[in-house]
């Protein structure tokens, strides 16, 4: 093993116990590549069981694997471990490292046992469910497994992010609202460290020289970036303003589901992707969105079982155009639903997209979001972007749609376009979506006119 350069402000990495070891702040700082260094050295040293989580995983490629593979190559420990494709295993002392996503396998995560370290990377777009459903699994449950962690008392959670969002779960939970430091029996708790460039003695000339440039033209995007700062939106971020408002005005808050009214879903279809659900109640002139689903790479039935789980009295299921697409079985996603005698509309697509972007933001003032259960759909709308100009480095006029977040904005988009009347001209400017909205406050249902 060549000599290993670490810093001495992240020396509580090999030395001390903690539930969390938090590490956040701007680029530069060598967050992700000193854990990576730690967690190795640990490795060498005991045999551990570390699991590395990322919110989206869809391949080894988007691990930190990468990373972990580059680090034990430069530390010369290539003979020390077997480096295989999902995997890597020591050879001295057989600990292995696991790689994993949390958003959509966290159900057989849940079923995961004796993890020593859970390293949580990229961890500011991890959600409030993944956070509640990974925290109890990553836990001692027994006298035996209390003596799991580098340290014997209990496995430990690292976390690694460069926060965006004041908003966002992480950033909330380990810097607005973190854990206390000390637990009631006196044992260290959590150490949560804010690190950044300056911190770090070796950072390198050239992104000294990028720093300094990024500081004397955009000094807002320099604290972001460099500083550890939060933005108050995303740049390019298409619902920046809406969901501003919606915050101010406390639309993003607890939203009862009314039983006595149906639950009317809108739906983004991942054939080989992800699928969205909302679900909403129309409550007078203004609609609750109470509730939204997503999860990737499932058949119909799956999501379908997922709306019966729930036990909502279901109105309207409303569909995008592909829908009702032929598929080499027939059997369309239209056809599935309306099999179980449930009420289905295609929704069509409009001409261009952004008339659903100009219609979601009309129907936006309208809305009232439930904090909890729509968390990850507000996340989507939050962070739906437009594209930037590889060679200008501009923002397009078009939405990114290579992103996790895409998903739930087109679903949302489904909704205000379902707001469309049936009978009423395509010629009517979007923008005056509200004045052909039938409320039927009669039946308290949905709108007469869908």
């Amino acid at each position: 093993m060549q000599e290993v350069q670490f810093p001495e402000h992240l020396a509580f990495l090999l030395t001390e116990s903690a539930r969390y070891k938090v590490l956040w702040g701007g680029r530069g700082a060598g967050k992700t590549e000193n854990i990576a260094i730690a967690l190795i050295i640990l490795a060498c040293q005991q045999r551990l069981r570390i699991a590395c989580f990322r919110e989206f995983q869809k391949s080894i490629d988007e691990s930190v694997y990468e990373i972990l593979k580059a680090k034990i190559y430069s530390m010369g420990l290539e003979d020390e471990f077997k480096i295989l494709d999902k995997t890597i295993i020591s050879k001295r002392t057989g600990s292995q490292f696991i790689f994993l996503g949390l958003r959509y396998n966290i159900n057989s995560i849940k079923s995961l046992a004796f993890i020593d370290i859970a390293w949580v990377e990229e961890a500011n777009v991890v959600s409030k469910m993944s956070w509640d459903k990974l925290n109890p699994t990553i836990r001692g449950r027994s006298i035996e497994e209390e003596n799991l962690g580098p340290f014997k008392r209990g496995p430990e959670i690292w976390v690694s992010f460069n926060p965006e969002l004041d908003t966002d779960n992480t950033y909330e939970r380990f810097v607005l609202k973190p854990p206390n430091e000390f637990d009631h029996g006196g044992n260290k708790y959590a150490i949560i460290k804010k690190v950044n460039w300056s911190d770090n003695k070796w950072f390198p000339a050239d992104l000294r020289e990028e720093m300094e440039q990024l500081k004397e033209k955009d000094p807002t995007s320099w604290l972001n970036v460099w500083e550890g700062h939060c933005k108050q939106t995303l740049d390019g971020a298409i619902y920046a303003e809406e969901i501003r408002k919606a915050t101010l005005e406390n639309r993003i808050t607890k939203v009862k589901y009314d039983p006595n009214r149906p639950v009317h879903t809108f739906w983004d279809l991942g054939h080989s992707d992800k699928t969205a659900i909302w679900f909403v109640q129309t409550i007078g002139v203004e609609f609750n969105c109470i509730d939204y689903y997503e999860n990737s790479l499932k058949k119909m039935p799956f999501y379908i079982h997922e709306l019966q789980q729930r036990g909502y009295n279901y109105g309207r299921h409303n569909l995008p155009h592909d829908g009702a697409a032929e598929t080499v079985s027939n059997i369309t996603p239209e056809k599935q639903l309306r099999a179980l005698n449930w009420n289905v509309r295609i929704v069509d697509a409009p001409r261009k997209k952004f008339l659903g972007i100009n219609a979601a933001r009309t129907v936006f003032d309208l809305c009232n979001f439930d904090a909890e259960k729509t968390e990850r759909g507000l996340q989507c709308l939050r962070r739906y972007t437009y594209k930037v100009n590889e060679q200008t480095g501009n923002f397009s006029s078009e939405p990114d749609h290579d992103t996790p977040w895409s998903h739930g904005a087109d679903a949302f988009q489904t909704f205000a376009l379902s707001l469309k009347s049936e009978t009423a001209s395509t010629k009517l400017p979007i923008k005056k979506i509200e004045k052909v909205i039938n409320f039927n406050r009669q039946n308290t249902g949905w709108m007469g006119s869908i």
